[in-house]
Parts: C-alpha cells; structure tokens; sequence
C-alpha cells in the first residue's frame, strides 16, 4: 500500500514538474540582461554589510543600484508578458527598497537590515522561477 502512495506521488510530482515546464518553454529569456542581475547581486549582497558596518553612503549607492536594477527588471517582464509573478515581485522589492531609503534616511539601521532582507528574500524568490530558464 505504501510502494503504491509513492508511485502515486512521484507520478503526480513529475506530472506536475513536466507541466510546469511546457508553460516555461514558452517563455523566451534569450534578450534578458544578465548584466543588469550581476549588478543587483552585488549591490544586494554588498547592503547588509554596508547596513551593519553603520556606512550609510556604501548603503543608499546599493539602494540606489537595486532600485534601477528592479526598474529594468518590472519594464522588462511587463513588456514580455505573461509573467504576472515577476512583475509583481519587482514592485514589491521596490516597495521594500522603499523602506530601506526611508530608513537610511532617518539613520535607524534596524528597519533598513529589516527591509534590506526582505529585498533579499524577494530577489531570492524571483530567481526561484526564473533564474533556472536562462
């Protein structure tokens, strides 16, 4: 009974994995800047440190790096249609980056460490459904 719940569950796994896939094929990332990304990555990587070390101009020159980054990416996904998700997670990293300006603005660290990993987490969750079609 359990060998056949498993053979059960991996049909349906696959099935959905190969499902998922035939919506993905259709979307063609071929003309997608990865220079633009390079940059996002190490601004978002360079800003909790920035935060942390107190350096608030190292800090906005991120901010202001990954907002640039998330403008071209939101202009981007919106143009190539169909892809709802990447446009909404590129406004609410803009949304979050929002607060890390804010914050840096009234020199309180906590709140901008505290939005800058949302920022993080919310690049983290785009590249989790498109990073693997380039």
């Amino acid at each position: 009974m359990r060998k056949c719940f498993s053979r059960i569950g991996w049909t349906l796994a696959l099935g959905s994995t190969l499902a998922s896939g035939l919506v993905w094929a259709a979307i063609d990332l071929g003309d997608f800047d990865e220079y633009v990304m390079r940059d996002m990555d190490d601004a978002n990587k360079d800003l909790g440190p920035a935060l942390g070390a107190g350096n608030y101009e190292a800090a906005l020159a991120d901010a202001e790096a990954l907002k640039l980054g998330l403008d071209w990416t939101e202009d981007y996904f919106l143009r190539k249609g169909g892809t709802d998700d990447a446009v909404t997670l590129a406004r609410e990293g803009k949304a979050s980056l929002a607060s890390v300006f804010a914050a840096i603005s009234a020199r309180d660290l906590a709140v901008a460490s505290e939005a800058a990993r949302a920022v993080n987490k919310n690049c983290s969750s785009c590249h989790d459904l498109y990073k693997s079609l380039k």
